[in-house]
């Protein structure tokens, strides 16, 4: 039997608008993020966000500003899909400096939900109540009301129940839209934000403000790591802040990139910037940046996607030399150097230690710097005893490590020495030359043994003196779905104000002298994440070895190198560490050989 083909036929306008609006609305910040551009395009000077939560998802969003608002005869035009009074004709996109133009965000926020809009222009006497459900208008009469606009959104995706079955859970979500809303604060420092979730402030900003108050005010204990940037080639101009070297992220959360105002994802950029900073920082790990770039709309292309998110350049290159040529300005006259405060009572003073008379700061860019008093590694009093407190608590279980043996393919080893206070140098019964990456090899003894104490009960020891972590809004609010699996690996964390945290016991491995960094560093590695328990709980795991494990640059006794080779040889897998980069490379005498041209 021969099918016939299917007929096509033109959808009905419902089944449109639902399609439409899965381009828009996607997620709840989805919403927030088109409400809030079209409240910054209404000129105004406040915006209130207001999130309400029940039964495990987010309820109602209500965004209140005091912008121009919408006249009565255009409030029901006004959710019309393609309706905008931000331009008139395609020649208007050459032009257009406002970050909504499509039409698209009410139209398409009302076919999936329950909207009702309050809005009132300065010269009205009186404001117009809206309401539409699923693309149906509900209610349109006269109330009284403030200057501005108010926009309620409850039952987002009542009719898409589909959709609903793909958000994350609710800490995810309120959290992203709190990420959102402190990048708005950051862009728009003139605007007073203020943000609520179930009637609690979670924080607000003073209109009128610069970027570097407003980061102050979000971000207290990274804002004195940050320094401004400013550069301009003819009607291109790139200003914002950078981080200096020594605050990088594990993700690309706190990387804001801004086109004459409207938020962007750019790889071309980012990859730009950590251009800019070459070698000053790891290639895994991001900078804190905050970049806005004031472009002739004429050379920038917003209309790939509905979202606005992606942008195309007429003159790409031109504006990507321009940003490393001001970032890396920004850093060559930035002080790099990161003298420590006060000096380690246990540290042993030696010659090389005492600091020149006037010592140059260290400026990036130079061609070669000039030699510096350090040229040697020394030993210390405490970096011995940090190393063997290291070393010492990957052999806490005695019971356990007594039944460990070493691997039979791993080589027995002798130490030689050690070079830049970094590789391990041994060689075998053969004369074969290895070299063993210390911080590497035991990175990966402390993984293995964090694995083994996954069924054991006793894994936390509490601090001698708490931590006190002070955090952004967004990261404070991830806490709470993160912290199951944070108790479970042997944090104890507990709330102590507002976006306070405070650590009062970590992992066995840690030690007792855990820095805050750490843990900022575990929050924030999956601060953008929505992996499960179990993705959260490998990465866990893996910082946790990383932090604790001995450092490169940590200079060895010799029983210190020949414990780290023999913890090495008894793990389950010796060659890598948990992030798999090697940890031990070899040299026969036969490629020695050939290497000296003697064969």
């Amino acid at each position: 039997m021969i099918e016939s083909a299917p007929v096509i036929q033109v959808l009905d306008e419902s089944t449109v608008h639902l399609i439409a609006a899965g381009e828009v609305v996607d997620r709840p910040v989805s919403i927030v993020k088109e409400l809030v551009e079209n409240a910054i395009d209404a000129a105004s000077s406040r915006i209130t966000v207001e999130v309400s939560t029940a039964h495990g998802a987010i309820s109602r969003i209500r965004i209140t500003d005091d912008g121009v608002g919408i006249p009565s005869d255009q409030v029901s035009i006004a959710f019309l899909a393609h309706a905008t009074s931000k331009i008139r004709t395609g020649d208007d996109l050459l032009s257009c400096r406002t970050l909504g133009f499509r039409g698209e965000a009410l139209a398409s926020i009302a076919a999936v939900s329950y909207v009702t809009m309050v809005t009132k222009p300065k010269e009205s006497e009186t404001a117009i109540r809206f309401r539409i459900t699923g693309g149906e208008v509900v209610e349109c009469a006269e109330t009284g009301a403030p200057n501005g606009t108010s926009i309620m959104v409850e039952e987002v995706f009542f009719n898409t129940p589909a959709r609903r079955k793909f958000l994350k859970s609710l800490q995810t979500e309120v959290t992203h839209i709190t990420s959102l809303l402190e990048s708005f604060a950051c862009l728009y420092p003139g605007i007073t934000f203020r943000y609520l979730v179930n009637g609690i402030e979670k924080y607000s900003t003073h209109g009128g403000s610069d970027l570097s108050d407003i980061f102050r005010a979000l971000y207290p204990s990274e804002a004195g790591m940050m320094i401004p940037i400013r550069g301009e080639e003819g009607n291109t101009l790139v200003t914002g802040l950078i981080s200096l070297p020594k605050l990088v992220k594990q993700n690309r959360q706190r990387f804001l990139i801004a086109v004459n105002g409207r938020l962007v994802q750019s790889p071309a950029m980012i990859s730009a910037v950590k251009r800019a900073y070459g070698s000053l920082i790891p290639g895994n790990v991001w900078p804190v940046a905050v970049l806005m770039l004031e472009i002739p709309p004429a050379e920038v292309d917003a209309n790939i996607h509905p979202t606005k998110r992606e942008v195309r350049f007429s003159a790409e290159r031109k504006i990507l030399d321009l940003l490393v040529r001001t970032v890396r300005r920004a850093l060559e006259d930035a002080d790099l150097l990161d003298l420590p405060t006060e000096p380690d009572e246990d540290s042993q003073i030696s010659l090389s230690d005492i600091p020149s008379p006037a010592p140059t700061p260290i400026r990036y860019g130079t061609m070669a710097a000039a030699p510096v008093a350090r040229q040697v590694c020394e030993a210390t009093l405490a970096g011995y005893r940090t190393t063997s407190r290291q070393l010492l608590q990957t052999r806490l279980q005695e019971s356990v490590d007594e039944g460990l043996v070493r691997d039979e393919r791993f080589p027995e080893l002798f130490w030689i020495g050690q070079v830049g206070g970094t590789y391990i140098i041994a060689s075998d019964k053969t004369g074969a030359l290895f070299l063993i990456d210390q911080h590497a090899a035991h990175e990966r003894v402390r993984y293995d043994k964090l694995k083994e104490q996954e069924s054991l009960h006793l894994k936390t020891q509490e601090l001698i003196a708490p931590v006190v972590l002070t955090l952004s809004p967004s990261e404070a609010g991830l806490i709470p779905s993160v912290l199951p699996v944070l108790s479970d690996e042997g944090f104890i964390i507990e709330p102590f104000g507002q976006d306070t945290w405070c650590v009062r016991g970590v992992p066995v491995v840690l030690g007792r002298y855990e820095d805050p960094e750490t843990v900022r560093e575990i929050i924030g590695t999956i601060l953008s994440e929505d992996d499960g328990p179990v993705r959260l709980k490998e990465q866990v795991l893996r910082l946790v070895a990383c932090r604790s494990a001995v450092k490169a640059g940590a200079v060895l006794t010799p029983e210190q190198g020949m414990d780290i080779i023999t913890q090495l040889s008894q793990t389950a897998d010796p060659w890598t560490c948990p992030h798999g980069r090697p940890t031990i490379i070899s040299f026969s005498c036969q490629e020695l050989s050939k290497m000296f041209k003697r064969v």
